[in-house]
């Protein structure tokens, strides 16, 4: 395969080497297992809530090379980690435990959980050539550490407010708790431990960028284009489409936000008007004039009762929860805009044939980005990001298919040669955690009617096509 023009060599961790001995991963170069079918398959794996492929493309010496994009479920899945486990164990028996490359698309985890829930199957894979991710996971990247420590500084106050609202006995019916779910819950250290098991699988990570020159699939006509993340903050920022100027800026309000959490949440913070300015609740209902207009039985006219003697209404001590559930929801976007987008284009390298593209759970900055790639020179021919898409015959659908993730006009209204629409997603986990536009079902019947074959969702059986589609429990696997 062709180089990358970012590599980190990367060594096991002494935690990850402890548990996966040097032995077990320098085993005998293995013997890649033989395809069993003509033509390119795709299994799309059915955990709900969760990415996880297996792609196979067919060499010229009859052996598959073999990519694996992402492996997680998110925490509100019923019997996710079960789930995961088959999955992995599936993964292994077909490939004879040897994967080309693992690509993760980015930290969250419903897209990473496996590594960790499954470790003990990934230790016996006999052979991980390369893992992939994007630039903003480089650690020598300085944007990329920008990124990374404004991240971590609110998930650190989301974890500090979530605790809090648990000791208050608050209730926010699970919205910030399942919003930390994408990241393992906490202040993220089930996330660092799925990353460090998947660092682990192999001594070569590649961090990729837009416009890096296309990487070559070995022994076959096949090539991989990197679309996202741009490398453009206000892009990276820009997670929803607006009709006006404003935009949402989701990593400059991570300062303000986190913040204002931080310090409400001390065990010595101030009241918000200041000690002087305070008077204690207890004191006010010996004071008349908070008897006759707050807390006496019947209203000031003497008309009728009072409807509420608590007053907890007036009160802006909690405020702070709204700040979470804000900061939440900004750092969920971000992080999804920050996915790593392949376009895998198919067929001689001077011709440009159909392409399958992996869209992660990109959002509109990620999207908009795309309009600007270009490859000046690929065998005497100008590729871009609208040619790709144009060219899209696979979507692999962003983020479960929810309402910001699939742009219109710059996005799937070019992908005029679309035949299939492939959407891994849980409508019944999605209601029972709050999320009501997942999946967004005006994008769903404008995928029905754009996707020449079919549109395939992993938790509606009924999918199976003859030599196109197979179904099973487990999965849904597609032949191009």
């Amino acid at each position: 395969m062709a180089r990358a023009k970012t590599v980190k060599t990367k060594k096991a961790s002494p935690a990850a080497k402890a548990a996966k001995p040097k032995a077990t991963k320098k085993a005998a170069k293995p013997v890649r297992q033989r395809r069993n079918s003509q033509g390119i398959r795709i299994r799309m794996y059915r955990q709900g809530v969760g990415d996880c492929f297996l792609l196979r493309f067919p060499r010229k010496d009859q052996t598959d090379f073999s990519i694996m994009i992402d492996c997680g479920v998110h925490t509100s899945q019923s019997g996710g980690s079960a789930k995961i486990r088959e999955i992995v164990q599936d993964i292994l028996d077909e490939t004879g435990g040897h994967i080309d490359v693992i690509v993760a698309t980015h930290e969250h985890d419903d897209h990473i959980s496996g590594f960790r829930q499954a470790r003990e199957l990934f230790e016996q894979f006999t052979h991980v050539g390369e893992i992939w991710q994007a630039w903003t996971e480089d650690t020598s990247d300085p944007l990329a550490n920008k990124i990374a420590t404004a991240k971590g500084y609110a998930l650190a106050a989301l974890d500090m407010a979530h605790m809090r609202m648990k000791a208050m006995g608050l209730n926010d019916n699970g919205l910030l708790e399942n919003l930390l779910g994408f990241y393992g819950g906490g202040s993220g250290k089930l996330l660092r431990q799925s990353t460090e098991v998947l660092l682990s699988l192999s001594d070569v990570v590649r961090y990729h960028k837009p416009g890096d020159p296309p990487i070559e699939l070995e022994g076959m006509e096949a090539r991989v284009f990197v679309l996202g993340p741009p490398r453009d903050e206000k892009l990276l920022k820009k997670n929803d489409p607006s009709k006006s100027a404003p935009e949402v800026y989701g990593f400059a309000a991570y300062g303000q936000d986190a913040g204002a959490l931080t310090v409400a949440l001390k065990p010595d913070s101030v009241p918000i008007f200041g000690h002087n300015y305070v008077i204690p609740l207890s004191v006010t209902k010996g004071v008349k004039f908070f008897e006759r207009h707050y807390w006496a039985d019947r209203t000031e006219d003497n008309r009728s009762e009072r409807d509420d003697r608590t007053q907890d209404w007036r009160r802006l001590n909690e405020e702070w929860q709204g700040a979470a559930t804000s900061l939440a929801l900004k750092l969920d976007s971000d992080t999804n805009n920050t996915s790593l987008v392949l376009a895998i284009e198919l067929g001689p390298r001077n011709k440009g044939g159909p392409v399958l593209l992996f869209a992660a759970d990109a959002q509109v900055g990620n999207w908009l980005s795309w309009q600007n790639v270009v490859w000046e020179d690929i065998a005497g021919r100008r590729v871009t990001g609208p040619d790709l898409l144009r060219r899209t015959k696979v979507y692999k659908v962003g983020h479960h298919a929810s309402h910001n993730a699939t742009l219109q006009k710059q996005g799937l209204e070019l992908m005029t040669a679309l035949d299939l629409a492939l959407i891994p997603t849980d409508a019944e986990t999605a209601t029972k955690v709050g999320w009501g536009t997942l999946p967004w079902q005006p994008l769903l019947e404008r995928l029905e009617e754009q996707a020449g074959i079919a549109v395939i969702r992993t938790d509606k059986d009924g999918a199976a096509l003859p030599g196109i589609v197979v179904e099973d429990p487990l999965y849904y696997e597609i032949t191009v």
